[in-house]
């Protein structure tokens, strides 16, 4: 298996699984914040764990779909000054960004996340609110799990295009819509 071809099927599993994050995720965040806002405004009626709940939903689809965003190019960018680049200088400023930027950062998310996550499991720690959620741990774990997924879509994409400034690949990495024709 070539070396793109490995970055693709990773890129692969890791669009399918912030697909799968987004629908199991997005369906019960929308359903939980209109239940939530409906008992507040017309039966004067709130709760602590619905409120918890829809920032664990909210916080679940962020993290967990940072990867599949950075993937499909559906982040934040200066498309302005980008689009006027050419393809190598696109590449060079994707590749020193995932280097200098995006692997530092995932790699704090990893560490620290990960030490908050298993604090959080070592002391059983809950919400403070008395009628908050319990196991708090479980939606910690999804900051390094997050950026456990965002590091593995920075570096097959530094890969791809490295491959592609030595001229063994077509055109630099992410490109929006080039994972949907295969």
């Amino acid at each position: 298996m070539s070396v793109i071809r490995a970055c693709r099927v990773l890129e692969r599993g890791i669009i399918w699984f912030g697909a799968l994050v987004a629908w199991v995720t997005l369906i019960p965040l929308i359903a939980v914040s209109v239940y939530d806002m409906i008992g507040r405004q017309f039966f004067h009626v709130g709760s602590t764990r619905l409120q918890e709940l829809e920032w664990h939903f909210f916080l679940a689809v962020v993290m967990l779909g940072l990867g599949y965003a950075y993937l499909r190019d559906a982040h934040v960018r200066i498309d302005i000054l980008r689009d006027r680049l050419t393809l190598r200088t696109r590449a060079w400023i994707e590749l020193f960004g995932c280097l200098l930027v995006l692997v530092p950062f995932c790699m704090m998310l990893i560490v620290h996340g990960g030490e908050l996550a298993l604090n959080s499991f070592d002391t059983m720690e809950r919400a403070r609110a008395p009628l908050g959620l319990p196991m708090r741990w479980i939606i910690k774990s999804a900051l390094p799990v997050g950026g456990l997924l965002l590091l593995l879509a920075g570096l097959s994409v530094a890969i791809r295009n490295v491959m592609f400034l030595a001229g063994r690949a077509t055109s630099p990495a992410p490109a929006s819509g080039e994972l949907q024709r295969g």
